[in-house]
Parts: structure tokens; sequence; C-alpha cells
């Protein structure tokens, strides 16, 4: 009976499913490393350190072939100063595992040279402290994805919040399909003509987070070129949405979220050199 029970709740959450074989959505695996202490550093200089982590992250990134997208985020306002966080795109779990077991044959395609791999190698991870947290698996929904597709400099800002679905119970005549085709709709209506919003990823729980209460997570992850156009970027989605969908697709919508349930997760810097 609780088997049943727990198979009813899983399917009353239904989004766009995960497959494995990547044909559909993909995987986030978002890791959490450290910068060392400026102190225990030989040598250091931001300038060493730019150049070194840039030449490292931009090749090794290139060679893998088999990773779709990469941020690497570092402290604006979230989290300690040295924290580093690095936020990677994989068709499936599968592949990123494959990615991990294939980090040596990564490495020697990006540096083909054996000596000037070890070289670029330490020259990297000495700014590195030792230390390793895997903070997030999520889901991402390539059909409600806005892409970077240009206007950026040599970094951007990126902002983590947290929204929740209400349960389905709680819905009047709602429904997966529908909730699914509004989200769509607001994603290329309103977000794709944002110009302040570079680019956004919908995250949904695969292995992170957590349901209370039947109050589905939906994280977004988006990035802007300014801390100044992440907090007015929400000014053009009024205007936007009102110009995109009628009045009865705006409450529809709307009656799908949990009114007053947001968290702001993370505010980071986003260093473009070392994305992919």
């Amino acid at each position: 009976m609780k088997k049943l029970m727990l198979m009813a709740l899983l399917l009353s959450f239904t989004f766009a499913q995960y497959n494995t074989n990547g044909t559909d959505n993909t995987v986030i695996m978002w890791g959490k490393y450290k910068w060392a202490n400026p102190d225990e550093v030989e040598g250091y200089s931001v300038q060493d350190r730019n150049s070194a982590v840039n030449e490292w992250f931009s090749k090794t990134n290139q060679a893998d072939k088999s990773l779709m997208s990469s941020m690497f985020l570092y402290h604006y306002w979230t989290g300690a100063q040295e924290d580093v966080h690095i936020v990677n795109e994989f068709a499936s779990v599968d592949v990123a595992t494959q990615s991990i077991r294939d980090n040596s044959k990564i490495n020697g395609i990006a540096f083909p040279d054996a000596e000037k791999r070890r070289e670029a190698y330490l020259a990297q991870n000495k700014y590195f402290g030792n230390y390793h947290e895997d903070v997030h698996i999520f889901e991402n929904h390539k059909a409600l994805e806005k892409k970077r597709s240009g206007g950026f400099g040599e970094t951007t800002v990126v902002t983590a919040s947290v929204g929740y679905w209400k349960p389905m119970s709680e819905v009047e005549n709602g429904s997966a399909a529908e909730r699914y085709e509004l989200m769509k709709k607001f994603q290329k209506e309103v977000i794709g003509k944002n110009p302040k919003i570079l680019s956004q990823k919908v995250l949904t729980h695969l292995w992170s987070g957590k349901v209370e209460d039947g109050y589905w997570p939906v994280v977004t992850l988006s990035e802007y070129n300014s801390m100044e156009d992440a907090d007015n970027a929400g000014d053009d989605n009024g205007p936007l949405a009102l110009e995109a969908m009628t009045e009865e697709e705006r409450n529809a919508y709307g009656k799908y979220w949990a009114p007053g349930r947001h968290e702001d997760i993370g505010l980071f810097n986003n260093w473009i050199p070392a994305n992919k």
C-alpha cells in the first residue's frame, strides 16, 4: 500500500521525464571547490592565477566532447570569498560518470605533450585548496532554456533561485500538460525576449532538493551582464507577459506557483573564459 501511495505521489509531479539516452532533458552536475589561501601559494598573483585557470579550463572543457556546457562561478555575495562552483551539463548521469572516468584521457587530448600538461595542471592546481563537494544534481529542461548568444564581457552575474509548484491537488482544473505548455510560452515569449537576461536554465529535482508538503522545488539559474540588470530584469517581464499572454493564460500560469514561497540560493560572478 505504501509503495502504491509513493508511486502516486511521484506521478503527480510529472513534468518532463528525464531519460538516460539524453534525447530529451539534460543533467546538471554542480560541484563546489575552494581557492587556496594566497599566503600559501608560492608566487601568487591574480594575473598568473587567471592565466593558468583560463588555459586549463578552456582547453580541457573543449577536449571533453561529452561536456555540453559549463559555468565557473565564484564569490559575489553567496558563500565565502574562497568558494568556487563549477556547474557542468551532460546528456545524462551515465555520460557524466564516464566523463569523470575519462579525465586523464581528456587532459591528454587538451595537452598532448606530457610535460606541458604537467606544467599546466600544476600552474592552476596550486591556486585551489584540497576541497571538493558535490552540491547538486539537477534535471535541466531543454525546452525551457535560454542560451547565451552574445553581448557579454569577461564576467557575468549568475543568480540561482527556487520557486515552488503547488501540489496539483490544490490547483483548480490544473494539469501537468497545461503547466508545461504555459511555462514554455513564458520562457519563449517573456524570458527569451528580455534583453537583460543573457541565459537561463530551469532545473528540477533529480537527486537534489526536497519535496515538503507536496510543494515541488523549481530552480532557476539566470545570467546577466551586471548586478543592475539582475535587479531590474523583472521590470521587463511584466510588460512582455502582458504583450505575449492573454489574461486567462497569465492567470493560469500563476495558479501553479505557491505564493510567498521563494528562496535565493546563490549570487555569483561567472568567469566566462573558463566556461563552455
